[in-house]
């Protein structure tokens, strides 16, 4: 990994050690960015599959000691920078469709939660077979500024309608509620008290705009009495259970259909690795690729191990660190040991549950405008020559095109096929490579 020179230099690159005090204040922003923006795909999977209150908070926890350990792994032994893992959003669309299909065939929830423990591990061994014979860096190869800035600009435009629905407080209260004028005014506010603490003259309240907006909102939910009941939990600590939902099944379809999402999340891996190396000032080197790609398939396979739905890194890490300008892997992985102790103890993970998902989302609504950033940089560093616009427009026309279009519109496909192509931002990377890679090719 070698580095290179960039004209906004962080306050703590990735091999410098801040001092103490900033380690651990960073180490908890690490630590409520990963909850805030990881928590719901737990819950929403666990009330899906019927799971009871206790049972939910054991699968919760599950879910963030995972995301501890393999966060961890990665850092240290895969591509070593600083990225928060999350469920991947494919492998959330997967539990969903598979859910919906096997409930209405009469498929006990359990049943297929054990097809897709067995689905992620075949999975998880793939990747790591392909990270161990190059694949991962032959298909780096194709991520170019092109590829790189329509991922990231269609990323931010895909996760804008459930950032700014959760911002406004649709749903919060009860389902199938509209918004609330006064949660959105704090929304509104805390992104607005954000935006002022990054351009603030003060190096540390800069650093820490994240973390304080947070503690901030939570605050203000907590006087106002808008806070939800926290779940009850048993117990001071907990081990993570092997096998969630019972000994994996071998299932086909399943196992077909978690193949070809493990490489489509390939694309995800690169992208994430791309563009927090450029907010680190590192430029990623195949090893980095390669053991990055392995790492991913480790974390597929413990995914699949602990029942809970696949991790991969999260290319929100990067708006974080452009945020703070602290790049230091330190505090990255102090963060990480705390979501590994968080998996253990029920007590605390209850309390820290509770934080309100509106503020979680007014906080990440600043990160995704950076990411939009990042976007549109790409963009500015190739020629915006007739053909490059026409590969731009038809990347990112057809991608944001489909989601807008129904999902019951595609339910007659089969379940992979329907989501890939209800997926706008897979389907809009994939018309992008397409494009410049066969149809508009530049000859050698």
């Amino acid at each position: 990994m070698e580095s290179q020179t960039e004209s906004a230099k962080n306050l703590y690159e990735l091999d410098e050690k801040p001092p103490l005090s900033v380690t651990f204040i960073s180490a908890l922003q690490w630590f409520f960015v990963t909850i805030s923006s990881s928590l719901v795909i737990p819950l929403v999977i666990g009330e899906l599959y019927g799971l009871p209150a206790q049972q939910l908070g054991q699968f919760v926890q599950q879910t963030f000691f995972l995301i501890g350990l393999v966060s961890l792994l990665q850092i240290l032994f895969g591509h070593r920078l600083p990225i928060t893992e999350g469920p991947a959003g494919m492998w959330w669309g997967i539990f969903i469709i598979l859910a919906n299909l096997g409930m209405a065939a009469g498929q006990a929830p359990r049943e297929i939660g054990q097809s897709l423990e067995m689905g992620l591990i075949i999975t998880g061994i793939m990747l790591i077979t392909l990270g161990a014979i190059g694949f991962i860096e032959k298909v780096q190869r194709v991520f170019t500024p092109l590829v790189s800035g329509g991922y990231l600009v269609l990323l931010a435009v895909s996760l804008s309608g459930p950032v700014v629905k959760g911002m406004l407080g649709i749903d919060y209260f009860s389902k199938g509620s509209g918004v609330q004028p006064m949660l959105a005014a704090v929304s509104l506010g805390l992104v607005f008290f954000t935006f002022i603490m990054i351009r603030s003259r003060f190096k540390y309240v800069r650093s820490f705009a994240i973390l304080i907006s947070m503690l901030v909102g939570w605050m203000i939910y907590l006087v106002m009495d808008w806070t939800k009941p926290l779940q009850e939990a048993h117990g001071f600590f907990a081990l993570p259970q092997l096998f969630f939902w019972g000994p994996p099944v071998f299932h086909l379809g399943t196992v077909l259909t978690s193949m070809i999402t493990g490489l489509i999340l390939v694309t995800n891996l690169i992208a994430s690795i791309a563009v927090v190396s450029h907010v680190v000032n590192v430029r990623p080197g195949e090893g980095e690729y390669r053991r990055g790609g392995i790492m991913t398939g480790v974390a597929h396979v413990l995914s699949g191990a602990g029942g809970i739905v696949g991790l991969v890194p999260l290319s929100i890490a990067a708006g974080v660190i452009q945020v703070s300008r602290i790049a230091s892997r330190l505090p990255f992985i102090v963060a990480s040991v705390m979501l590994i102790l968080l998996g253990m103890l029920p007590q605390v993970s209850r309390i820290l549950a509770g934080l309100p998902s509106p503020v979680g989302y007014a906080v990440m609504f600043v990160t995704f405008t950076q990411l939009l950033g990042f976007g549109l940089r790409d963009f500015e560093r190739i020629m915006l020559d007739e053909r490059n616009l026409l590969i731009i427009g038809f990347g990112l026309l057809g991608g944001i095109g489909l989601m807008f279009v129904p999902p019951e519109a595609l339910q007659e496909l089969p379940p992979i096929f329907s989501y890939v192509f209800g997926n706008g931002l897979v389907m809009g990377v994939l018309l992008i490579i397409f494009m410049e890679q066969i149809v508009l090719r530049k000859k050698s």
